[in-house]
Parts: C-alpha cells; structure tokens; sequence
C-alpha cells in the first residue's frame, strides 16, 4: 500500500445563527422609545458524510442509503457508494469522510499512521470463495492447481496463502497463483472458462452464478478461517470507522447512528427483495437479483467494538505475520477501539 503521510484532520462545523429582535414601543410625552432585543438563538448545523465501498459494505448499508432515516432537523447527512479504495482511502486521510464502512486492515494502517478515526463496529465477515468448474473434495485436490485470484500480497492474496498453508498446501511450489488486476476482470476470465478455479468475492460470485450456471462453489474460505480459529465465527473484513471529532463532540448523534445502522442490518435478513430493488434504484452496480441470491454469501452482520475485538485482533495478528505493512506495520493499540 502507498505509504500514507500522516495528517492531522481538523473538522469545521458551519453555524447559522437565527436572531430575531422585538421592540416594545411605549410612546409618552416624558419617555422616548426603547428597543428590547430578544436573545439570539444559535443553532449548530452538521454536516455529516457517510460512505462505503461498492459490494457488501454499500448493501450493509443500503437502507440507510434508500430512506435516509432522520437524525435531527440540524442533522445533514450525505450517503456515497464510493467504487475506487484508493479515493476511498484518500478521501478519509483528507477529512473529507466522516464516517466509513472500510477493509478492517486499511482501518489499522490509517490508525497507525495518525489519521484520527477509531474502530466502533465489525459489519462485513468474509466474502470471499474458491469456485471451479468441478468439485473438490479437500485442500489437497488443489495440489498442481492453477488458481485464478487477485492483489497480490493484498489481504486476499494474504488470507488465502494462510489458508493453503495451514492445509498443507506450500503457495510458492504446490500451486501456481495466477493474479488479475481486479475483481470484474477476474470474474470475466471465470465466465468465459480461461481459468477453472478462481477466488472470487460476494456480490461479483453471483453475478457469475447468474451468468455460469455450472459454477460450483469449492471452499467457503470463511468456514476454512473458522476451521483453524476455534471460537471465531469468521474473519473480520469490513470495520465501521468514525472520526473522533464526531464521537467527542457529539455522543448522542453516534449512539442514535449506531443504533439505525444495527437495525439496518437486521432489516436485510427479512427484505432482501426490497434491498436489492435499492440497489437498483440507487445504481449501486448490484442488481436485484445478485443482491438476493449472495445476501447470505456476503456474511454481514453487526457487532461493536468490545465484541469484535478479539476476532479483529485475530485476523490482524495474521495479516501482520505475513505483511506488516499491509496494517501499517504494526499491531494497533488499545485507543483503536472505541470504548463503550
């Protein structure tokens, strides 16, 4: 990852102030006329800006997106799918997004570099799958395999390489890794039979799943985590960030956020149906019907810092093993979380 120069944010809330001044006039011959203003009255407009990458975060948060829930009359907030992860990166080093679904691992290096946000919530638990053209019943079929995956030394590349290895599996000299430059490329290759197993990620798995009928799901590598991770239902890869300023100053808006985007959550398991006409709506690049065949694949569910914290420092210490730098090169500390 290019390295992030650290900055410190500096978040400025506009002010509009109402004043409104009334004169009582009382006319005599030995008075003259006096006007008594009334007090003014100060009212903090904010501004908030929320955004998401493309994919399971924008769905975690797509009724949010959809019907704009109300914080307050001098509450504004602006909802962006952002599709690019290193505008998405810049964006927050700039100060320019307050609150953020992100990979849990940018989170770390953005923390790490002094950019001044904390962890409050893990959203996104894993989406990623190896499919093929034929089934496989273990790890070692994989053996002399050609394996069609993306980013190299990027936290899939990272997760997968774990996994292979914890199988028994050497990632160098057992299989050969073929990397594509992103996820609709390598979806594409998947299609049009150029590669025969590939790691593709929810939601782009089922818009191949739509269009490939045969596709045969191999190896859920979130189970696979699970496997070698007593206790941890899955690996952490999507993290809700917020920008202290915002959780310093004010606690009431944080909590009421919260508390609409955990019920927003909730909402998806019963309304896929309506989340995907969403999707559609707000040209998303999800459709209806990727949004209902991979809401399950895409594993999102809600669970705040304290809770997560042990699983996110699980997958951290992992990443970190096998890249320092892909967290910013080192493990975060304690002030990453938000304490509650």
């Amino acid at each position: 990852m290019k390295k992030i120069i650290s900055m410190i944010l500096i978040l400025s809330f506009a002010f509009v102030i109402f004043s409104g001044c009334n004169s009582n006039t009382a006319q005599t011959e030995e008075t003259n006329v006096e006007e008594t203003p009334q007090e003014s009255e100060v009212v903090e407009v904010i501004d908030i800006n929320v955004a998401a990458p493309s994919g399971a975060p924008t769905l975690s948060m797509i009724k949010m997106f959809k019907e704009e829930p109300f914080f307050g009359k001098n509450v504004n907030i602006n909802y962006e799918s952002v599709k690019s992860p290193d505008l998405m990166a810049s964006r927050i080093i700039s100060g320019e997004i307050d609150i953020a679904v992100i990979p849990t691992n940018l989170a770390a290096t953005l923390y790490n570099r002094g950019v001044d946000y904390k962890l409050v919530s893990s959203n996104v638990w894993g989406v990623l799958y190896v499919v093929g053209n034929e089934e496989k019943d273990s790890w070692e079929a994989l053996r002399g395999k050609e394996i069609y995956t993306m980013g190299r030394g990027l936290t899939p590349d990272i997760l997968f390489r774990y996994l292979l290895s914890s199988n028994g599996i050497d990632p160098e000299t057992d299989v050969t890794l073929t990397y594509m430059g992103e996820t609709t490329e390598l979806a594409s290759a998947f299609i049009a039979g150029k590669s025969s197993i590939s790691i593709i990620p929810e939601p782009a798995l089922s818009n191949v799943m739509i269009k490939k009928e045969d596709t045969k799901i191999l190896f859920d590598l979130q189970e696979e985590w699970s496997k070698l991770n007593q206790g941890n239902s899955s690996y952490p890869q999507a993290s809700l960030i917020i920008k202290n300023d915002i959780i310093e100053n004010h606690p009431d808006l944080v909590e009421m956020f919260l508390q609409e985007y955990e019920n927003s959550i909730d909402w998806l398991s019963d309304n896929a149906n309506t989340a995907g006409e969403y999707s559609e709506e707000l040209q998303t690049g999800l459709s209806k019907t990727a949004v209902i065949q991979g809401l399950d694949r895409s594993n999102i569910k809600y669970v705040d810092a304290k809770n997560a914290k042990e699983d996110i420092d699980t997958y951290l210490k992992v990443l970190f093993e096998y890249s320092p730098e892909v967290i910013g090169g080192k493990l975060p500390d304690e002030d990453f979380y938000l304490q509650k």
